[in-house]
């Protein structure tokens, strides 16, 4: 494959995005690696246009006022004028599968290959479900994070781990600074943050802190969030910290020592993976995780799906010396360096390189 012309496809740029901003550094690593880069994107953000020379940003602005119909006319416009003028050697759908439909339908080519990254559980949405099955059939490979973050079991499917900033949020701890808790995540019924939090205030660490960096995104999110915040009213101990630019959030992981996800199989979520990196200690429900970690260390992160289990793998680890907390650390920060952005572009062009009719 001809690393020179690539057409990315994706759901934001925008660096201070706290879900998407890890998105800005995929661009770059495939920036490094290609001589041209044509960003489609479906929230564009003016800040980010002239960052990179080598890379032109296409879409709908988030300031844009459109209605559905004029801003799939508009991508259906870009789609097309960039597919008449470059001759892209790879299109990469990076979780928009909508924008990776669109391109194969109006695109002036259908000899683009297409490779759909896609690492969530399958959509509640019937027109989502339709969406994210097009896009698969059109794809001529998918790659994911992990056993259990793609929804349909596909002969195409590669897991390949989850693309990291890792040197950003690497920090090798030497001692555990104190007994907070954060959960990093967006605020979301999906995320079982009840079940964590409960977990917490049922453990002997509840005279500590735990905060939730993370916010609402959807309306039906900003409810629950009022419903969480309304519950734990009276647990000064629990924070809900909002939002964090993700360029910033290393500096603030720094005050934690430890880290919980309680989302279940399917979802793959990087937080635990740039905690880990952070030199947090990591408790987990997706098993998916393990692989991190020593079979004789699991008993010690990895909790079933519900409070009481949860509390009890805490307690047992408030009651480990020091010593052995920093040891279990260190294995799980270690293996997630396989997991860095530069690691997964490897692979996704590796998968590239190996396509038919190159």
């Amino acid at each position: 494959m001809n690393n020179r012309n690539l057409l990315y496809l994706n759901l934001a740029v925008d660096e201070n995005d706290i879900s998407l901003g890890f998105a800005d550094s995929w661009i770059k690593q495939f920036s490094n690696n290609f001589d041209h880069v044509d960003v489609i994107t479906l929230n564009k953000s003016v800040k980010n246009i002239s960052k990179y020379e080598n890379i032109n940003i296409y879409g709908i602005s988030k300031e844009a006022n459109l209605s559905k119909l004029n801003k799939l006319l508009k991508i259906k416009n870009i789609i097309s004028e960039l597919t008449s003028r470059t001759n892209y050697d790879l299109c990469f759908s990076h979780m928009s599968p909508l924008l990776l439909v669109l391109i194969s339908i109006f695109a002036n080519t259908k000899k683009l290959h297409k490779i759909l990254w896609y690492t969530h559980q399958k959509p509640n949405n019937l027109f989502k479900k339709i969406i994210l099955y097009a896009s698969a059939f059109y794809s001529i490979q998918i790659v994911t994070a992990s056993k259990s973050s793609f929804p349909f079991k596909l002969k195409k499917v590669n897991n390949i781990g989850h693309a990291i900033d890792y040197d950003l949020f690497l920090n090798k701890r030497d001692k555990i600074i104190n007994n907070d808790f954060v959960i990093l995540s967006r605020i979301s019924k999906s995320k079982n943050l009840e079940i964590a939090i409960d977990g917490f205030l049922k453990s002997k660490f509840n005279k500590n802190s735990i905060s939730i960096i993370g916010d609402a995104v959807t309306k039906k999110d900003e409810q629950f969030k009022i419903f969480l915040q309304n519950k734990y009213n009276n647990n000064k101990n629990v924070i809900f910290k909002g939002r964090v630019p993700h360029k910033e959030l290393p500096l603030i992981l720094n005050n934690y020592s430890y880290h919980i996800n309680a989302t279940p199989q399917g979802f793959y979520d990087k937080s635990v993976l740039e905690t880990l990196s952070s030199g947090l200690y990591n408790f987990y429900s997706n098993s998916d995780y393990n692989k991190h970690f020593d079979n004789n260390l699991i008993r010690y992160t990895n909790f079933k799906l519900n409070s009481l289990s949860l509390a009890e793998i805490l307690n047992s680890v408030h009651d480990l010396e020091e010593k052995t907390i920093l040891e279990i650390i260190k294995v799980g920060q270690k293996n997630v360096a396989n997991e860095s952005v530069s690691t997964i572009y490897k692979r996704i062009i590796s998968i590239a390189e190996n396509l038919p009719n190159q």
